[in-house]
């Protein structure tokens, strides 16, 4: 039997149950792929994974969602993709399966990286920048002119999602954390409020002259968001990537808001193969924006596979500003 190298988790817990081992080598099914991973991001999904009761599926489990890679073998029925064409993958995050030499994808779920764009830049992409175009392009759609709070704008999706908006000519109010301030700003951000420096509430009042703001990204959390509920305007929208706000108390008149919920990795749950041909669609969307030089891929570290552990206690950490993306090929 062919074996691969991949890291592997034995049974819930974190990063201290890692350990580098040797897999099987998996064979496509109808509609699959398998990819040859040449990158993969770090991301705190990945915490998850490895902290979440995985029995009904079996041990060891090997975690990972954001990847980049060759086609490398078809599963019966797929067409249109060639062997050694890179693609870029946002793998199920209830599966993982992304750390290690290779990988199985959905045909439809593809992406091809255009010539130019390095797979450690597309493999930095994915879980938060498919979260931010959500947000931003599909619930959002904040218009010109329109203001936009980003909060913990220096990380992941936020750092992606006052990229999006400022391309559609929002005025983006950047709420960052330590010392981010010109980051922030040369994302695109028209404002940049450090967290811990003053009223943020009543800053975002101000810039609004009063009114509240049109829209707000929150990353932070149930808690957080249902603080910011009140940074809202009139017809104001929240678009949620870590929790939805509570509601309760809240007069259903007092701003006629909206509140989207934001989870591409829900696509897999569906079972809809729309719905998995549409993360090819956003792929294609934010890979071409990239190419184009209008979507930076905030890749901040490249590592090497061996050093996967130690990355991912900087992720759990906080420590990691901007994106962490282990490469296993060149």
């Amino acid at each position: 039997m062919a074996m691969q190298r991949a890291w592997v988790v034995d049974a819930a817990g974190g990063i201290a149950g890692l350990r580098m081992a040797e897999a099987p080598l998996p064979e496509p099914g109808p509609g699959e792929v398998r990819l040859a991973v040449h990158a993969a991001g770090l991301n705190r999904p990945d915490l998850r994974f490895m902290a979440q009761d995985h029995a009904g599926d079996g041990w060891p489990r090997v975690p990972g969602t954001d990847i980049a890679g060759r086609v490398d073998a078809l599963g019966p029925g797929v067409e249109g993709w060639r062997k050694g064409t890179l693609v870029m993958r946002l793998l199920d995050p209830r599966r993982g399966g992304g750390l290690a030499d290779f990988t199985l994808a959905p045909a439809a779920a593809l992406a091809p990286v255009p010539r130019g764009v390095a797979a450690t830049d597309a493999a930095a992409l994915q879980s938060p920048c498919f979260a931010a175009f959500h947000a931003i392009e599909r619930r959002l759609a904040p218009r010109d002119g329109q203001s936009v709070v980003v909060f913990g704008a220096n990380g992941g999706v936020e750092g992606f999602a006052v990229q999006l908006a400022a391309a559609r000519h929002a005025r983006v109010i950047a709420v960052h954390s330590g010392h981010a301030r010109e980051q922030v700003l040369a994302l695109g951000a028209h404002e940049a409020l450090d967290r811990d420096a003053g009223d943020v509430a009543a800053a975002i009042r101000a810039l609004t002259d009063g009114r509240g703001a049109d829209a707000v990204v929150d990353v932070v959390g149930r808690t957080h968001a249902t603080r910011a509920l009140g940074l809202l305007g009139v017809d104001g929208a929240m678009a949620c990537v870590a929790g939805l706000p509570a509601l309760a108390g809240r007069h259903p008149m007092a701003g006629t808001i909206t509140i989207h919920e934001v989870a591409p990795g829900a696509s897999h749950r569906a079972g809809d193969p729309a719905r998995l041909r549409d993360l090819s669609v956003v792929g294609r969307a934010v890979l071409r924006r990239v190419a184009n030089g209008n979507l930076r891929s905030l890749l901040r570290k490249v590592v090497s596979f061996d050093a996967v552990p130690s990355a991912l206690a900087r992720v759990a950490a906080g420590e990691a500003r901007g994106r962490i993306v282990a490469r296993l090929k060149a």
